[in-house]
């Protein structure tokens, strides 16, 4: 998909007539050499906008010296604007390098994409605004070609706007920084220091004190009441023309010591996970390291699926990782979550290794030492969440992405990148060996691999899997379970892991007392205000609870509809469980594990010391249990409710049910050590839950496929989902039914039809070159989302299904551009996800 050049000019795209006599202008430049200006004649100019695709600046001669510039803004437009170059700046910017530029009345960083000798084809003669100044940026945070070239790959690949991707390639400190003045001595104020004296002591020794500086001096510096004498001289020299202004930022620094603290970090590793990785090597171990030596030493592209436990794949992990640094390459493994992160990096320095650690955890600070360390030769692995995926690493051998399923590593704000993806183009662009493990790979990874575009790899030991048991909860005594979701079979798990000391783990992924309360007269549930969803009871805390917006209420002591006292709670969560383990096995000490008892890393260290010390029985919890390296280590484990969650307006709803159950059993210990698992559902015949009970994941898979296949869902095709929000409903539909008319429109090819709220033309093109399978694209929608208001906003879907990714996107931006010219009232906004995770 093309990007577009948006010329930043001083007035609306107009022609006028210039007469010198009574309108004084600034000279145009001359960009026709041999050709002289000629001043006694009006002169006719034209602003207009732009497209590239239909006009491509000339060639840039060597020894010519650039004079403008095309500037990316960290705004949400999807072009770059032109500016000029000031004549003390010429020669000094660079292609990657961050400026300060006026917009509108704003001054913005914006990063250098383009250099040009002479004035662009059809930018105007005059009229474009000058870049202000540099960056206050040093030359290692200065941005490569290779990283704008990345941003330019994701606002392409997720129709995001490529001033938002510039950010994800800049240092972190860099979006923190302020503006400041800074003031320099021009060339004529620094030969005419002597000349100056006569005019004036305080304007004399105010340049003399500015030659001195090489960085001049900040307005801080020169900070004076505004009729000071100072402040007088400084404009004074500055309408003179010998000091000039300059605006740079105000970006905090990391020292090298800092920098070199963040190298020599060796976080300790448990014992149990160090004998493994040295005495105990996993079957498959000889044919995993002549796959990856093979790759590693072809120089080329390569992909791996790898699908295996964790601690297994963590220990193909190191030996890739070593095998791939004496090769002289480095190592970029990327994960979903902070504590995974922390793990890995504690496995690799177990090795021997130094590996730099990069995730959201850390404080800005940190953050910006460890982007800076990773350009250190002597850092060969960077380990991190989905931030590192654009960590400034080169001459990369291995990009690993452990847990390649996790939808933590889908950006929810714009830009909606997937990291997964985002480092599959860094593996091709380095030419380095991709490897994409999960106990459970994505039915997008899975298919690739069917397809041949990957190379399959699964290792499994039958004996380290524990007993499966699947209970049929219709046809269990409803008393027992109606309010507890305890059965008879479940309860004696517990009891028998009791008396042998060992530990219980129940997953059940809901949060609170109940899901809703609700009037058994009328059926009224209370809702939130600002979203229109049911709220969530919790019994400990005593009020209700909206999970999108984080609002709460008390509990009422009636029904607002009927005036009912019969308030009953509605559906199981972490909360009741705990309540009824602890009703039933009041010896036990239990701990809950989900977003109200965890939230924040100190609660994560404090509950494994708990658990360390044996200070706990049972463990009840979301899917944040897995995120606390429990696996192998629960002689019994239950799901009271395998089918919660499976019943939501999303196609992807089975495939995260199974990974979480797949999950589940991972906690338990080997069958020949006692380890059971009981699953509980009313699906007997779901094909996840076949899965499950048969140890079989193709079970899943080849019914999950065909599925999609029949619906056209991902991956067998490409998904767009299409948010229009704002404050006024009516509003919000009339602006998605426009929408979907222009995509309509582009689809058929309609040319030149006429736009009744702007009456500008609606330009549509047929895509030349695209096979007929690739111009298949269907249109669902317009209508309200899942949740159809959330934090006070109303919001409507439009989906799209295209065979071809590139033809989708040029289509929405296209579209997107038309409607954002429009009319925006009750703050209508539109967004776009690409691929989405999730369709909430």
């Amino acid at each position: 998909m093309d990007v577009s050049r948006r010329w930043c000019v001083l007035a609306p795209p107009i022609s006028f007539l210039v007469h010198p006599p009574t309108l004084p202008v600034a000279p145009i430049p001359n960009v026709f050499p041999g050709i002289r200006h000629c001043c006694s004649v009006p002169v006719l100019l034209e602003w207009r906008m732009l497209d590239p695709r239909s006009s491509v600046p000339p060639p840039i001669s060597p020894a010519a010296c650039p004079a403008y510039v095309d500037v990316v803004l960290p705004r949400r437009l999807h072009r770059p604007f032109s500016y000029v170059i000031p004549t003390e700046l010429k020669g000094k910017i660079l292609v990657g390098q961050s400026v300060i530029v006026p917009f509108g009345s704003q001054l913005l960083h914006g990063l250098v994409i383009a250099v040009h000798s002479r004035l662009p084809s059809g930018a105007p003669g005059r009229g474009l605004k000058a870049i202000r100044s540099l960056a206050d940026a040093s030359a290692e945070e200065s941005l490569t070609s290779s990283q704008v070239d990345l941003s330019r790959w994701v606002a392409d690949r997720y129709a995001a706007p490529w001033g938002q991707c510039i950010k994800l390639v800049l240092p972190p400190v860099g979006h923190t920084g302020r503006i400041q003045p800074r003031y320099f001595p021009t060339k004529q104020g620094l030969t005419c220091l002597s000349s100056l004296e006569e005019e004036g002591e305080v304007e004399s020794q105010l340049l003399k004190r500015l030659s001195r500086r090489r960085n001049g001096l900040s307005a801080a510096t020169l900070a004076q009441p505004d009729k000071s004498p100072v402040t007088r001289a400084l404009q004074a020299l500055i309408r003179k023309g010998l000091v000039f202004r300059r605006d740079e930022a105000v970006i905090p620094r990391v020292s090298r010591a800092k920098k070199d603290m963040t190298k020599r970090v060796r976080p300790a590793l448990p014992e149990k996970l160090a004998l493994d990785l040295d005495t105990c090597p996993p079957a498959g171990a000889a044919s995993w390291q002549t796959t990856v030596g093979q790759a590693v030493s072809q120089g080329t592209f390569v992909s791996l699926l790898l699908q295996t436990s964790r601690d297994t794949r963590w220990w193909y992990l190191v030996k890739a990782a070593l095998d791939t640094i004496r090769r002289g390459r480095r190592v970029l493994i990327i994960t979903g979550d902070v504590e995974n992160a922390s793990r890995l990096a504690e496995s690799l320095a177990n090795a021997g290794e130094r590996p730099t650690l990069l995730h959201s955890g850390l404080s800005a600070r940190d953050r910006a030492a460890a982007w800076l360390s990773v350009q250190d030769p002597e850092a060969r692995i960077l380990v991190g969440t989905r931030l590192a995926a654009f960590a400034p690493i080169e001459t990369l051998g291995l990009v690993w992405v452990d847990g390649e399923d996790d939808a933590s590593l889908k950006e929810e704000q714009v830009p909606r990148y997937h990291a997964r993806e985002v480092a599959r183009r860094r593996a091709v662009c380095d030419r380095a060996l991709l490897v994409l493990a999960s106990s459970h790979p994505s039915l997008e990874s899975w298919s690739a691999a069917q397809q041949g575009e990957m190379i399959l790899c699964v290792y499994r030991d039958p004996a380290a899997t524990p007993e499966v048991q699947v209970i049929d909860r219709k046809h269990s005594a409803r008393g027992y379970m109606a309010d507890t979701l305890l059965s008879p079979p479940l309860c004696d798990g517990i009891r028998k892991s009791l008396q042998q000391n060992a530990l219980s783990i129940l997953y059940l992924n809901r949060k609170g007392f109940a899901s809703v309360l609700h009037c058994r007269d009328c059926g009224a549930m209370p809702q939130c205000d600002g979203c229109r969803v049911s709220l969530t009871f919790y019994k400990r805390n005593n009020h209700m609870r909206c999970h999108y917006c984080g609002r709460t209420q008390p509990v009422p002591d009636h029904c607002r509809q009927c005036q009912s006292l019969k308030l009953e709670p509605v559906g199981s969560g972490t909360e009741r469980i705990e309540e009824a383990v602890r009703r039933i096995f009041p010896q036990a000490r239990v701990g809950r594990v989900d977003g109200e008892t965890i939230r924040h890393s100190a609660d994560v260290r404090a509950f494994k010391r708990l658990l360390a010390a044996g200070d706990i029985d049972i463990v009840i919890g979301t899917q944040m249990l897995f995120r606390l390296g429990l696996h192998s280590q629960a002689a019994f484990v239950a799901v009271p409710d395998a089918d919660a969650g499976l019943h939501v307006p999303d196609f992807r709803s089975a495939e995260r049910m199974y990974h979480g159950l797949v999950d589940a059993v991972e906690l338990a210990r080997p069958a020949h050590s006692g380890g059971v698992v009981i699953v509980q559902t009313r699906f007997m015949d779901h094909h996840a839950i076949k899965a499950i009970a048969h140890g079989d994941d193709s079970l899943f898979f080849e019914q999950e496929q065909a599925f999609r296949q029949m619906l056209r869902y991902p991956p067998c095709t490409h998904l767009l989902k299409l948010d229009v929000s704002g404050t006024l409903e009516p509003v919000v539909a009339e602006a998605a039914d426009r929408w979907k008319a222009l995509l309509h429109a582009q689809v058929a090819g309609s040319e030149g039809q006429e736009s009744k709220e702007d009456r500008r033309p609606v330009v549509t093109q047929r895509f030349a070159g695209v096979s007929g399978d690739a111009k298949k694209i269907v249109i669902l929608g317009p209508s309200p989302a899942p949740h159809a208001m959330a934090r006070g906003r109303y919001c409507w879907q439009i989906l799209i299904k295209a065979v071809s990714l590139e033809m989708g996107t040029e289509m929405v931006v296209q579209t997107l551009e038309i409607l954002e010219r429009g009319p925006r009232r009750g703050g209508l906004r539109f967004d776009i996800d690409v691929d989405p995770v999730a369709m909430g």
